[in-house]
């Protein structure tokens, strides 16, 4: 019989913080200058793949055909590379580059890099992520690092192609 507690119990214990943490991705709020839904603080794909931002990522993500001569450079440089997106999933800036940003992450296969993404109001703040120590001024802006130190950033749109300026940031 003590058997037949222990095992949901110890269950309970190791679900119960996945359970917490999954709460606190791809939270929503309504904004209340536009009295529109949004995400806020941490997203993963599934959430940028809901609502209005997911109709953009459906449509710009397919469609987006990086170089492939920039992504074989980029390959060789993916070495302790980390990856910080701030956006809002009401800017269109963001609609369009994240979805092509993240066909980049997929097509140069960053096994092992660290991608981190980060939904802000219109005043690019979060809710319960301080995105303070970013200096954020527009969205999306991309942050790289190289073994935990800012290496560069792509803000809003990139002045040549994603990938052509991701190589630029991460060394030719």
């Amino acid at each position: 019989m003590t058997v037949r507690f222990r095992i949901p119990f110890v269950v309970m214990l190791i679900a119960l913080p996945a359970m917490l943490f999954a709460q606190d991705i791809n939270r929503k709020i309504i904004e209340p200058s536009r009295n529109e839904e949004i995400l806020i603080d941490y997203v993963n794909r599934a959430g940028l793949k809901s609502g209005e931002f997911g109709e953009m990522y459906n449509m710009y993500y397919p469609m987006y055909k990086p170089d492939r001569e920039v992504l074989s450079r980029l390959k060789q440089k993916k070495s302790g590379l980390g990856v910080v997106i701030v956006l809002g999933t009401w800017c269109s800036d963001s609609q369009e580059q994240v979805p092509k940003f993240l066909k980049v992450w997929d097509k140069v296969y960053f096994l092992g890099s660290d991608l981190t993404m980060i939904a802000v109001d219109r005043q690019k703040k979060g809710d319960r992520v301080d995105v303070s120590k970013y200096d954020i001024q527009r969205v999306p802006t991309f942050i790289f690092t190289r073994n935990g130190k800012e290496i560069g950033r792509i803000i809003e749109t990139p002045a040549r192609s994603l990938e052509k300026d991701m190589l630029l940031i991460v060394g030719e």
